[in-house]
């Protein structure tokens, strides 16, 4: 369970000030805090491969991705993550600089300290945005690889993955890769 930073409870302009003095990076969840923690050398590892592949497979399509240090908002105003990676298609423009509003796929990249967020909280608040379409969720530790997806009738569902062979298709955004690809 993550613990606030304190128990100010910050605006969202108080939250974004906040963050360009601070030295740490922080997730804003109903005027709250929560200090991200730093993580392990294949987090970063997996997360930087998947960001390279998915940037070589969509950015001809118009597509940029995002690692790390951008934040995504949920719908409401009132979060703001910053997943592992993500990539959109927003347009830049001066009110979306530092927090994008539509991702069509996220990804993150579990730890022990972020697994129940990442696959229960993270999972709810990151299917409320309209534009998504893809949630990944990757196991650093085993080989694992959790796919959401919409189906026709607008209902998530997960698709897992649990072998090198094992090719993922992301069919809305015609792209399909294996997991040999991802834990290099």
């Amino acid at each position: 369970m993550r613990n606030a930073v304190n128990d100010k409870i910050y605006t969202v302009e108080e939250y974004i000030q906040y963050e360009f003095r601070s030295e740490r990076r922080h997730e804003f969840i109903n005027g709250q805090l929560f200090e991200m923690a730093g993580e392990k050398d294949i987090n970063n590892e997996i997360a930087f491969a998947i960001a390279v592949m998915l940037n070589n497979f969509l950015k001809s399509k118009g597509y940029t991705s995002y690692t790390h240090d951008v934040k995504v908002a949920i719908s409401g105003g009132n979060k703001f993550y910053y997943p592992d990676v993500f990539i959109t298609k927003e347009e830049k423009n001066d009110n979306n600089r530092y927090i994008k509003y539509e991702p069509e796929i996220i990804v993150e990249v579990v730890s022990e300290s972020t697994q129940v967020t990442d696959y229960v909280d993270k999972y709810i608040d990151y299917t409320k945005i309209v534009q998504l379409k893809y949630y990944i969720i990757i196991e650093p530790e085993t080989i694992l690889i959790t796919v959401y997806q919409q189906d026709e009738t607008n209902n998530w569902f997960a698709n897992k993955f649990t072998r090198f062979e094992d090719a993922i298709k992301l069919e809305k955004l015609e792209i399909e890769f294996q997991l040999k690809q991802v834990y290099q």
